[in-house]
């Protein structure tokens, strides 16, 4: 299918398909063709996913300015071509002093977009994992308290990304980058600063109040809460997200995976 998209959108014969090691739920390639170069985003063919892409399509819009370029976009197949941009690093790879900075800038810009009118709802989503999960790694039923702490929470829902990894964000020398929004939906702000902060391992406390320092016009002991509770949530949602994964593919990334949330949410103080 991929080849027959390739030849009718640029219109030749003449073109190299090269994989990538990226990305964890999605196959990527570098494709050349004319000259030029393209990421060739083809999504797996299981069923551990139920992303909605008529959403993505209507988010992909929305964000141009945050973005890369997209080529093509296929809502019932999930695969998207964008354009190749050279000399960026990802988040963890990033050498910039100021890219604690920067990430602010970028997320707090995405939050201030209107909120579209589908959701994502992380209670829901983590249940859903966990119903899959039948011989689960680690025993989370311990920390699960924490889902009814989280139902109680009051927020304002804005655009979020609820997916940023180090490999969607994106620095460049003259602008910034925000990718991938399969995720994407209205949701809590701060459930997309924690996604942000847990997901690169973010534990200095001096690069959590710099980013603090630019994203809050007010920080307050309210948020400080909320977002400790945000953060026990993202490890118990991705620790079942990971064990889901690792049932069905048998890959020992989601065993690791699973292994580092369940660890990361050992460590944490909890006082609620």
């Amino acid at each position: 299918m991929i080849n027959k998209i390739i030849k009718h959108i640029f219109q030749s014969d003449n073109y190299t398909l090269e994989k990538l090691d990226k990305g964890i739920t999605n196959h990527n390639y570098l494709l050349q063709v004319n000259n030029m170069k393209y990421v060739v985003r083809i999504p797996y063919g299981d069923s551990t996913h139920d992303f909605n892409r008529q959403h993505e399509a209507i988010i992909l819009k929305d964000v141009r300015d945050l973005d890369v370029p997209t080529i093509y976009f296929d809502t019932n197949t999930g695969i998207k071509i964008t354009e190749y941009i050279d000399h960026l690093y990802e988040y963890a790879q990033c050498p910039y002093e100021d890219k604690i900075e920067r990430c602010a800038r970028l997320i707090k810009k995405l939050h201030e977009k209107p909120a579209p009118p589908f959701e994502f709802n992380p209670l829901k989503t983590l249940m859903n994992y966990k119903s899959k999960v039948k011989d689960p790694l680690f025993d989370l039923a311990p920390y699960e308290y924490i889902l009814e702490e989280v139902k109680h929470l009051k927020h304002k829902q804005v655009l979020c990304h609820n997916d940023i990894v180090s490999g969607n964000i994106l620095f460049g020398e003259h602008r910034d980058y925000l990718i991938d929004y399969e995720y994407a939906a209205s949701n809590d702000a701060l459930f997309d600063v924690m996604s942000f902060i847990s997901e690169n391992q973010i534990t200095d406390s001096t690069l959590r109040e710099r980013f603090y320092q630019v994203y809050f016009d007010e920080f307050d002991d309210t948020i400080r809460h909320t977002l400790s509770l945000w953060e026990a949530f993202h490890n118990i949602l991705w620790c079942y997200w990971a064990m889901m994964l690792y049932e069905s593919r048998k890959e020992s990334i989601y065993k690791d995976i699973a292994n580092d949330k369940y660890n990361a949410l050992k460590k944490m103080k909890l006082e609620f």
